[in-house]
């Protein structure tokens, strides 16, 4: 079998809620589009009937990761990535929150355009981010935003939405170096993919529909806060060296504008 030009990966856990209508519709939508594309849903140690719901689903392009044990939302995402057979490697929420007409573009810059990473951002004109969020929730996140752009990743300013793609070489060799298991996730890729020069992309990323959250604010956001005072660690100490990545971020890349 021919490899796809899309692999979707989708980190599940405890979604027999709402796991048949949103990978449903994802499904729908990437078959109307004419996409060539596989979705890998990862479920990370689920103790509902979500594995079954995906099953009895019955979609030829999908095909089902078990993880015995919950581990977090990026060890399942490196465990789904590991498996793509696409030439673009894309990662999204289980819920499908975002509109994915982003989806084809995402495509696009990946493999017509030369870029590494495109990532999804609700700070963008066009872009949304969640409708209402508690006073709690929204400080902590304003806090967090401000942290992590002073001492990490300078002009990415939402390091945090559900929509991020890849090209397939660079997701093979990056998401192996990953440390953290949890949210933590999505800034360690960027701090990486920046140290590495790699080519990004920001994309106006759209909310269209809102689940529940699992974020904690406080115990969450101080836990994130650790990990990402880890990073320069890490990276110091050479835990995330990588020679394929290093010769990648050299490589020319169109730069103008989509």
């Amino acid at each position: 079998m021919s490899a796809p030009d899309l692999s979707v990966v989708l980190p599940i856990y405890n979604a027999e809620a709402f796991i048949e209508e949103r990978l449903g519709g994802l499904c729908d939508y990437l078959e109307k589009s004419g996409l060539s594309y596989e979705v890998i849903a990862v479920d990370d140690g689920s103790r509902d009937d979500t594995v079954d719901r995906i099953r009895n689903m019955n979609r030829d392009r999908t095909r089902l990761v078990r993880r015995e044990r919950n581990e977090g939302k990026f060890a399942a995402i490196a465990a789904g990535m590991a498996e793509c057979r696409g030439r673009c490697c894309l990662f999204t929420d289980a819920d499908v929150p975002y509109d994915l007409s982003a989806v084809p573009r995402m495509l696009h810059l990946i493999l017509d355009r030369g870029f590494h990473v495109v990532i999804g951002d609700r700070t963008l004109p066009g872009g949304s981010y969640t409708a209402q969020l508690g006073p709690v929730r929204r400080w902590a996140t304003r806090l967090f935003t401000v942290f992590v752009r002073l001492l990490v990743t300078g002009g990415v300013p939402d390091t945090q939405c559900g929509l991020k793609a890849f090209r397939a070489d660079v997701a093979h060799h990056l998401f192996p170096l990953l440390r953290e298991r949890g949210f933590a996730g999505d800034v360690e890729l960027l701090y990486i993919a920046l140290k590495y020069n790699l080519a990004i992309r920001r994309l106006p990323a759209r909310l269209v529909f809102q689940g529940r959250s699992s974020v904690r604010p406080l115990r969450d956001g101080l836990s994130m806060l650790r990990a990402v005072l880890a990073l320069r660690g890490r990276f110091l100490t050479g835990a995330y060296a990588s020679p394929e990545l290093e010769k990648v971020g050299r490589e020319d890349i169109e730069t103008e504008s989509a």
